[in-house]
């Protein structure tokens, strides 16, 4: 009796256990889940689907090594497949601690026995197998001139500090460590407030009034004149989840702060968050905007940058989506740096370290964004966010769970966020300008000016040699270079030093213009390459096609010039009898001195139709027979072969997703296209122009070859050329009513062919029957069901 009651009391406990941890997953409370489902294990070792789900509660819970061990249990114990992501969980927990080899191995697994299964685990396991490749090697080069330090006991806890933004030698970030007042919670919740403080002294709460007794308070920013602050007051949702709104107060002149005013509906909402506010300007730089991350819908993903132009009368625009940012994944913590108009975030959407990354996006000269992932080590390969800098570029702060940051619960090293600081050395860059006309000659004599643009102080180089000016530069600055010469347009470029991992030098190329551009026409016969006189060529305007000169014929030499203006485009055109026109764009744009064009004109005779390529069907015309011969016609065999187009995409494209289906799709939408269609056109202007040489009475010899691939055997298919073959000569024999026959009869026209069956076929192509998707419908096996028409000889010249 006594052990039977023993047994019942631990099986009431293993249950509370479980339901304790359930409750726990579905509040988002995942320390209490984790701590639970440990307690349930010790009842129930060999259980897979609580080792799982402490698996699950350790990861949300940011405890990566446990969560790694249990998910290694998992996959060792699950011997049918039940928990398929496991190797997915457990390649992203080794991924975040840095174990990059063994992570893309589990990746790739996983894609091995799960591909399909599940469109974002599918997308995601293969960026992030490319990406855990492309880390090994950027690990293995930090830069030399970051050096980060973890900040101590003063600021960071045992919880997450976080939002760090120097501003008047003072460090202002907020801590999620204080309990939350009259909490009808036991242990209390914790709830976020905003702190101050000197780098190494104790920091101080912010302001009484600032900071909710009740609620979360975070994420503050200043606007440039600092007579705003912006902030975040934050409900609890879940225990793990909360819902954020946007506040602003004034900073009056003795420090202190005014009335908490909350940002209009447009911008807060009860149906989303929104949250980590940063002032800065708008894309196009022209307007004060706030920037911040919301949920909200009409966004690239999960949550989003979004910015709202703050008017001058205190009024917010619409919020406006940073589309061309943004990711399907999440994109947070913006921070914009106004000395040089670059928008940091953390993000998990872009190839990184694994969790999320710090990124950098700056307008390109298209005035699109790029988008660069900072280097090792600011990023790890844990979540790194918050990232800000000041404005010259040599000290920055962030927030990050890596190793090192301080433990909730060190057994289990997990949680939480602390701040660090990154001192980054102001690097010299030996900077060589090299000078060239657009021509790409060495350009001599040219003056060089390198200018500041952050002080504005000028710097004239040295010529080092004839066409090369050097000088030493600062990193992390903004310069721009000017190049001049007498009777040259003076060039100037803009570049950055930023970015330049311990990079030492750097080479940047300058091309100067001159006034005009001489250009130079030479007329070629294009079979032969000799130089071709008695051309006439003519000069166009490429945009309007307007004539603007033309020289010739010139019979003694195949030489034209011409003086043009630079930055525009032109056509040339050359014509002569019995020759087929040639023409050529030219382009000035960027150039100067001399452009030399060559055209190619090309004498009228058949050779200019060779290779006439015409493609059939698999194993047409006449399929399954073993005859050389037809009474089938190329025609019969195009237009049913045309018309199976959606079948060939449908039937190759089965196995392929995304992506890879597109490229499948378009492969054969441009070889039905641009080959089948394009050959059997080229064959009807091939046959009247044939008619038009016998009516001249020349004597043609025409040799065709037929080919096949390699599905059936080699007999059958050195048949099955011979039978394409006839199908080509039936087609010659009904051309134009018959218009070919007599000259066939009197072997004014001779046929030479020959058929090479497989023979020609790459090994590539598959021969195998149980294929059919590589076999029958691939581009590559399509190709090799063909005949061409390969030479054509003139016999005799009238």
């Amino acid at each position: 009796m006594f052990a039977a009651m023993s047994l019942a009391l631990n099986a009431q406990s293993f249950k509370a256990w479980v339901a304790a941890a359930e409750n726990a997953m579905v509040s988002q409370d995942y320390y209490s889940a984790l701590v639970y489902y440990t307690e349930a294990l010790e009842f129930d070792e060999t259980r897979t689907d609580l080792k799982y789900n402490t698996a699950e509660a350790a990861r949300l819970f940011n405890a990566y090594a446990l969560a790694e061990e249990k998910y290694q249990q998992v996959i060792d114990q699950d011997g049918d497949g039940e928990y398929p992501l496991a190797s997915f969980w457990l390649a992203d927990m080794k991924q975040k601690l840095g174990k990059y080899e063994e992570s893309k191995e589990l990746f790739d697994f996983y894609l091995s026995e799960n591909d399909g299964d599940d469109e974002y685990y599918t997308s995601k396991a293969m960026k992030e197998s490319k990406a855990c490749a492309w880390a090994i090697d950027l690990l293995a080069n930090p830069d030399e001139n970051i050096h980060i330090t973890h900040l101590d006991e003063n600021i960071n806890t045992a919880y997450s500090e976080f939002g760090a933004y120097k501003k008047d030698d003072k460090i202002y970030f907020s801590s999620l460590k204080f309990d939350q007042k009259d909490s009808p919670y036991n242990p209390d919740r914790l709830i976020s407030k905003i702190l101050r403080a000197e780098e190494f002294d104790l920091a101080e709460v912010l302001d009484a009034d600032v900071n909710h007794e009740i609620l979360h308070t975070a994420h503050n920013a200043f606007t440039e004149d600092q007579k705003q602050m912006y902030f975040t007051i934050c409900h609890f949702i879940t225990t793990n989840d909360i819902r954020c709104d946007l506040y602003h107060r004034s900073v009056n002149n003795d420090g202190t702060f005014g009335e908490a005013v909350k940002l209009p509906d447009n911008i807060n909402s009860t149906a989303f968050t929104s949250t980590q506010p940063n002032v800065g300007l708008s894309p196009n730089g022209e307007k004060e905007v706030l920037y911040f991350v919301s949920d909200r819908p009409g966004g690239e993903g999960k949550n989003d940058i979004w910015y709202t132009e703050i008017g001058p009368d205190g009024n917010y625009g619409e919020p406006v989506n940073l589309e061309n940012i943004n990711t399907a994944e999440d994109d947070i913590t913006p921070f914009y740096h106004r000395p040089t108009s670059k928008l940091y975030f953390s993000s998990e959407g872009y190839q990184g370290l694994g969790g999320f990354d710090i990124y950098m996006a700056e307008k390109n000269k298209r005035d699109e964004y790029v988008v660069d992932m900072l280097p090792v080590p600011l990023n790890s390969s844990y979540h790194d966010i918050y990232y800000t800098i000041n404005d010259t570029l040599t000290e920055a702060y962030f927030s990050s769970n890596r190793f090192g940051s301080f433990f909730l619960e060190n057994a289990q090293e997990a949680c939480c966020y602390d701040i660090y600081k990154a001192e980054i050395d102001a690097a010299k860059i030996n900077l060589t300008v090299l000078t060239f006309d657009n021509n790409e000659n060495v350009l001599l004599d040219a003056k060089v000016r390198i200018i500041d643009l952050r002080t504005g102080k000028e710097f004239v180089l040295d010529p080092m040699a004839p066409n090369q000016h050097t000088i030493e530069l600062e990193a992390n600055r903004e310069y721009q270079i000017i190049s001049e010469k007498t009777n040259y347009e003076s060039d100037t470029m803009n570049f950055s030093t930023h970015q330049l991992y311990n990079e030492k030098e750097i080479t940047k190329k300058v091309f100067l213009k001159t006034k005009f551009v001489e250009l130079e026409v030479l007329s070629f016969d294009r079979k032969s390459g000799d130089a071709l006189n008695g051309t006439t060529v003519s000069l166009y305007d490429a945009e309007t096609n307007e004539l603007i000169q033309t020289l010739g014929p010139n019979s003694i030499s195949n030489s034209f010039v011409f003086l043009v203006q630079p930055g525009r485009k032109y056509k040339v055109v050359g014509t002569k009898t019995d020759y087929t026109s040639a023409s050529e764009f030219v382009s000035t744009v960027d150039k100067s001195g001399k452009i030399i064009q060559k055209l190619f004109l090309l004498k009228q005779t058949l050779d200019i139709y060779l290779p006439l390529v015409m493609y059939y069907d698999n194993d047409y015309p006449n399929p399954r027979s073993r005859s050389k011969t037809t009474n089938r016609t190329y025609t019969d065999t195009y237009f049913p072969y045309m018309d199976k187009k959606d079948a060939f995409k449908k039937e190759y494209g089965k196995p392929l997703r995304g992506e890879d289906k597109n490229i499948a799709d378009s492969d054969i939408e441009n070889f039905f296209e641009g080959d089948v269609r394009s050959g059997f056109n080229n064959m009807k202007r091939f046959f009247t122009a044939l008619e038009k040489e016998l009516m001249k009475g020349e004597k043609i010899e025409i040799e065709i070859k037929g080919f096949a691939s390699p599905r059936a055997s080699s007999q059958y298919n050195l048949a099955l050329g011979e039978r394409r073959i006839k199908a080509l000569v039936n087609e010659m024999h009904k051309y134009n009513k018959g218009a070919l026959l007599n000259f066939l009869y009197n072997e004014q026209l001779i046929i030479r062919d020959v058929s090479y069956g497989e023979t020609q076929a790459p090994s590539t192509v598959s021969d195998d029957l149980r294929d059919r998707r590589n076999s029958v419908y691939s581009v590559a096996a399509s190709k090799e069901r063909r005949v061409e028409v390969v030479g054509v000889n003139y016999l005799n010249i009238n």
